[in-house]
């Protein structure tokens, strides 16, 4: 079952080539048949439509719009209530290896780490705690969390200061590993860093399971003044993709009454 919940969480996405692929042969082959020709070419005009609008800056904000309710952002160390440590989720990362090398390229993560890093000087000296497994299943293992701890520190935070998770692969397995360790720690308040889209699902994981959380999410990269934009761009087919994800995400986590 876990193998099959990875394979879907990677694979039937907006911006993977099997849904695309799944999507337009359908419509290709109804062609094929004199009966289902018309419908045929409905298919393929709502799905050429359909990725139009996923694709453009106006499609994403809509879709996104609804899940950004609690993406609230920490302007002020009163916000945080007393919080003890800041908690920054990953969001994937891409590892370039070979020939005995590495890189990592944070992507979309790399907004979580920013505000990681500013949510840290903003309450003076708390605890980071930066989350991630070995999302992409690397061997030797390559973990999301290392790459983060890395980033964070050239961004200014004391690596003294820097706690690594480097185990949860999931939201869920985040929140119970992260719950233990801060128990170990004596911290009952944490402010949780993670994508606005995102931070719905977040928190709610997070308060299930007992573990006081105060929001603060990064900034979205679509840009606020191309917002009704209807020209398709590949980073506004990205947010659209995030946000149908954390949807299905949420309604599976509600489903099993994990938030």
């Amino acid at each position: 079952m876990h193998s099959l919940t990875i394979f879907l969480k990677e694979n039937c996405r907006l911006s993977s080539p099997l849904p695309m692929l799944a999507v337009f042969g359908i419509g290709v082959a109804l062609l094929f048949w004199r009966r289902s020709s018309r419908i045929g070419r409905s298919w393929l005009t709502i799905a050429l439509l359909g990725f139009w609008f996923v694709s453009t800056p106006a499609g994403a904000w809509l879709l996104s719009a609804p899940l950004v309710s609690a993406a609230q952002r920490l302007e002020s160390p009163d916000q945080a209530a007393g919080a003890q440590a800041v908690v920054v989720l990953g969001g994937g990362i891409v590892s370039h290896v070979a020939d005995g090398f590495a890189l990592d390229d944070l992507g979309e993560s790399a907004a979580r780490v920013m505000e990681g890093a500013r949510v840290y000087r903003l309450l003076g000296d708390p605890l980071v705690i930066v989350s991630g497994g070995n999302t992409e299943r690397l061997d030797p293992p390559r973990a999301e969390a290392a790459a983060f701890r890395d980033a964070i520190v050239r961004l200014g935070v004391p690596v003294s200061r820097v706690v690594v998770e480097d185990q949860g692969l999931t939201t869920r397995e985040q929140a119970i590993i992260l719950r233990s360790m801060l128990a170990a720690r004596h911290i009952d308040r944490i402010v949780l860093v993670t994508a606005p889209t995102h931070m719905t699902r977040s928190l709610a994981t997070f308060r299930a399971l007992g573990v006081n959380a105060v929001p603060s999410a990064s900034r979205a990269r679509t840009d606020p003044g191309a917002q009704w934009s209807l020209w398709p761009e590949r980073q506004s087919l990205v947010a659209s993709d995030l946000a149908v994800y954390d949807y299905v995400s949420w309604l599976y986590y509600r489903l099993h009454g994990w938030n």
